[in-house]
């Protein structure tokens, strides 16, 4: 596709080459000779057929509970951010969002929304709020999880759409008996009392028919303010030592959106003259005037900027409470019924500084108007009060099947029904209303007073609902006969329903509300499947897997996506696999059915000398037209059971997709514009048919963007998975070591009409890496996790000669130290403490000072914990 095919077959060699000398974990297979006990075939992540192998043909990767304690995790979404195949980042909890409530995985750096998530291996909706595109992590119990898969590996083959990436198979805890109780408490060194806490009850009653497992799980965690970190809150740096600041260049969490006016030309802005009056009223901290000769582009240029991460916060906060019900009851020796059911109920708040929105058509004799002719203001409605943003997301989640097995060829087979209902609601306080503008201005009535006030204030309302219903059957059963044994087989059969609606409230939706975000969109489709799958055993050391799935949407067409696979026991030790797999995603529904959607999006436009990120207006479009995207992922891997006590495993993948469904960056249309592929439009110019454009004023200013969906080129990524783990036995204790480490070689993708290799590029790190040591001795354990990600440039900016894009400046690589100690005191329970954070580093900043990326770098700091855990 993209990348050099020789330079590829190269390190393609090279790769497996290393790997026919280091891998991992060797399975162990069923032993049926006289007087040995056979082997329970199992299911795992990936396959729907039933086998003995603990280590298959494709590569999966498994977290326990008891790693996510160790590691410090304090949630689900926080154990998987970690995780070294979450190789870019993930979204997480994030003040200023209509999605600030949620939290992401997102495999390979290929996008949350093609990483599939199960729950017991059964698809998990995707979040109304996150589009129905991708799961919300945060609406699964920690209290409740025994373990995660990761298979990293294509297999839409298996479980459909959106497995491009690999998939995340959360495990749930089943037949647990007994009472356990467990409650946390934690505090962050740079914030002031408890900043998380959580306390869960497990229980479990078992008799000989079947078991009842119940938990409750309740978890919360304290935001963070931007002015509670020096490296989020505003400050000003004289960078060249005239004594001038100026405007974005030399200020940091500053925005033009204070009291500054544009000249009705757009060719120069001033400092509006009431400037000096709000710095009086609300402090040189608040409102201030800064040059913006630079910025604007126009000599004596000014800006009254206003300090919004004074008031702001970057990472809003959760306050989850759920419930999670696992049974199983045996309806006769051949039938078993299963059920489960989860309600979740997750609040979160998050703070917006006083809503920031043009003040279009500013009267000439508005004394906040330095200019003679009606203009656009840059406004601050700092009156109305800080936006809060108060998120409430409740989900149902009900499955009910039976399965059993047949006395015929080994066959087992299964039925279930799933249904899943989740309805969020965002309320935001102290918008700005445009018809309480006009009315003020109509009336005459002082902006500023009591009545002009409360004339101006919206609250605003984003409902978010949607429903899912499957029905799921299949049958696998062996037959026909190989020299390495019986062929096993899988059929199955399934029929989705999907519903979603993501509705503003009409105020918004027409555009008539300041500081605001979004609109509404809705949709519906469903899905009929039929897969199945092969495991053939060719000779005793050889087994190859076959699998297909066809899909039939009722809204955009129909797939095929084949997959196959082979597992080679080399030796004893050694096992050698390779897999190929197609994948497919379908347009999301959002993609196809949205309204025109208004955000501010950051980017840095060099066309114009800027050096820092400021915020620009830009508009997104939906695309009813989308078609699908496709993939191929190549995997080759071995892994080795060096001795009894140590094993490696490495694996080297590649992952292909095309007509990649995205948009366009504000950066990326500025990119396309050095390119010459685009050209800037002027003020007032009719955008009504354009998806990608830029609007920019006589001086060269950026005022609007415009972009929206479209199926593109693609890009493809290589790299390599390396797992080392082992342990030893000694008189003063067990010694434990495992290390997960990922390694993306390329990351091939278009910008701007040329193909790059992205890896190592601002955002997208070549190397992650987790890391645990462990000891344990008696009713003593200590852990110590290390957290790895590589260094990767700052900026990417056209070069002056080719116009090429070129990495300029260097990012830090970011460490961090997490320990754990537990003391087992028996019938008294347990009591782990640990520290995050141990060397309090702070998130990776940029030259500027400024904390950019808050999907591969949290800020949360050292974070000191204590867990008791006491069972019965």
């Amino acid at each position: 596709m993209l990348n050099n095919k020789v330079s590829k077959a190269v390190r393609l060699a090279i790769a497996f080459g290393a790997a026919s000398t280091a891998a991992f974990s060797a399975s162990s297979f069923a032993a049926e000779d006289e007087g040995v006990e056979k082997v329970e075939r199992i299911e795992v992540t990936g396959s729907r057929i039933k086998r003995t192998d603990l280590e298959g043909a494709s590569p999966v990767n498994i977290i326990t509970a008891e790693d996510m304690q160790v590691e410090g995790n304090f949630t689900v979404a926080d154990a998987l951010r970690g995780s070294s195949f979450n190789s870019f980042g993930s979204f997480s909890e994030r003040s200023g969002s209509s999605a600030q409530s949620q939290a992401t995985i997102n495999l390979r750096g290929a996008g949350s929304n093609r990483t599939l998530v199960l729950l017991d291996g059964k698809r998990m909706p995707g979040s109304p709020t996150l589009g129905g595109q991708a799961a919300n992590l945060n609406s699964i119990p920690m209290a409740a999880v025994e373990r995660i898969e990761i298979l990293t590996d294509g297999a839409s083959s298996t479980y459909g759409s959106d497995a491009m990436a690999g998939v995340v198979n959360i495990i749930m805890k089943k037949n647990f008996e007994g009472l356990q109780f467990q409650a946390e408490a934690g505090h962050r060194d740079q914030d002031e009392g408890t900043t998380n806490a959580g306390f869960s009850v497990t229980a479990g009653y078992s008799t000989d028919k079947g078991n009842v497992t119940i938990a409750f799980d309740h978890q919360k965690r304290k935001g963070i303010a931007d002015g509670a970190r020096d490296y989020t809150k505003s400050k000003t740096v004289d960078r060249d030592g005239d004594g001038i600041i100026q405007a974005y260049e030399e200020t940091i969490g500053w925005s033009i959106y204070g009291a500054t006016v544009a000249s009705p030309d757009f060719s120069t802005a001033q400092a509006s003259p009431i400037c000096d009056d709000l710095t009086a009223q609300y402090g040189e901290d608040t409102f201030r005037e800064f040059a913006a000769d630079n910025d604007w582009g126009s000599e004596g240029s000014t800006y009254c900027m206003y300090a919004h991460a004074n008031v702001s916060y970057n990472k809003a906060s959760i306050d989850r409470n759920t419930v999670y019900i696992d049974a199983n009851y045996e309806l006769s020796d051949a039938v078993e019924w299963y059920g489960r059911a989860m309600f979740v109920q997750n609040s979160s708040f998050g703070r917006y500084a006083p809503a920031a929105a043009p003040w279009q058509n500013m009267a000439a004799d508005n004394p906040a108007n330095p200019f003679d002719e009606p203009t656009t203001g840059y406004w601050r409605w700092a009156d109305l009060g800080t936006r809060d943003g108060n998120v409430d997301d409740y989900s149902q989640d009900y499955l009910t099947g039976l399965r059993g097995e047949l006395d015929w060829n080994n066959a087992f087979w299964d039925v279930y029904y799933h249904t899943n209902k989740a309805d969020n609601k965002s309320v935001g306080t102290y918008y700005l209303s445009y018809g309480g503008l006009a009315y003020n201005q109509q009336n005459g009535i002082d902006l500023a007073s009591d009545a002009g006030v409360a004339n101006m204030k919206a609250t605003t309302l984003q409902n978010s609902q949607s429903t899912f219903n499957q029905y799921n059957g299949g049958i696998g059963f062996d037959m026909f006969e190989l020299p390495g044994g019986e062929v096993a087989h899988y059929f199955g059969a399934e029929f989705l329903e999907q519903t979603y609606a993501d509705i503003y409230d009409g105020q918004s939706e027409a555009g008539l509300i300041g500081g605001s975000a979004g609109n509404s969109a809705r949709g519906e489709r469903d899905i009929m499947a039929f897969f199945y799958e092969a495991a053939l055993p060719v000779i005793d050391s050889v087994e190859v897997n076959l699998a297909v799935r066809y899909d039939d949407y009722s809204d955009f067409g129909d797939n095929f996506a084949p997959k196959a696979s082979v597992r080679w026991q080399a030796t004893d030790t050694i096992v050698v696999r390779a897999s190929y797999s197609e994948a497919f995603r379908a347009p999301g529904l959002d993609e196809l059915n949205a309204a025109t959607t208004f955000s501010a999006e950051s980017a840095i436009d060099y066309a114009q000398g800027n050096t820092s990120s400021q915020q620009f207006d830009t508009y997104y479009k939906s695309n009813p037209n989308l078609g699908p995207e496709t993939s191929e992922y190549t995997n080759l891997g071995v892994a080795w059971d060096a001795t009894d006590n140590f094993g490696m495993k490495v694996d080297y993948f590649n992952l292909a997709i095309d007509d990649v469904i995205q948009t366009k960056t504000v950066q990326r249309l500025l990119s396309d514009e050095s390119a010459g592929l685009i050209t800037a439009l002027p003020p007032g110019a009719d955008t009504s048919n354009e998806t990608f454009y830029l609007v920019r004023s006589e001086n060269g200013r950026l005022l609007q963007a415009g972009t929206g969906y479209f199926n593109g080129n693609g890009f493809e990524i290589e790299g390599m998975d390396l797992t080392l783990y082992g342990h030893i036995d000694t008189s003063v204790g067990t010694f434990r070591a495992n290390s997960v480490n990922s390694f993306t070689f390329s990351y091939d993708t278009e910008v701007g009409g040329n193909v790059y290799n992205t890896a190592g590029w601002s955002g997208q790190p070549d190397y992650k890496s987790n890391t645990t040591l462990s000891w344990s001795l008696d009713d003593h354990s200590f852990a110590w996790n290390m957290n790895y990600t590589a260094s990767t440039s700052e900026n990417e900016v056209p070069d002056a000669t080719t116009g090429m894009l070129v990495q300029e400046g260097s990012l830090d690589s970011w460490l961090i130290h997490n320990i754990t100690y537990t003391y087992n005191a028996g019938d008294f329970g347990s009591i782990r403490l640990s520290v995050n954070n141990l060397t309090d580093e702070d998130p990776v900043l940029n030259s500027a000072g400024e904390y950019t990326n808050a999907d591969l770098y949290n800020n949360y700091g050292r974070d000191y914990r204590v867990n008791y855990t006491i069972s019965f």
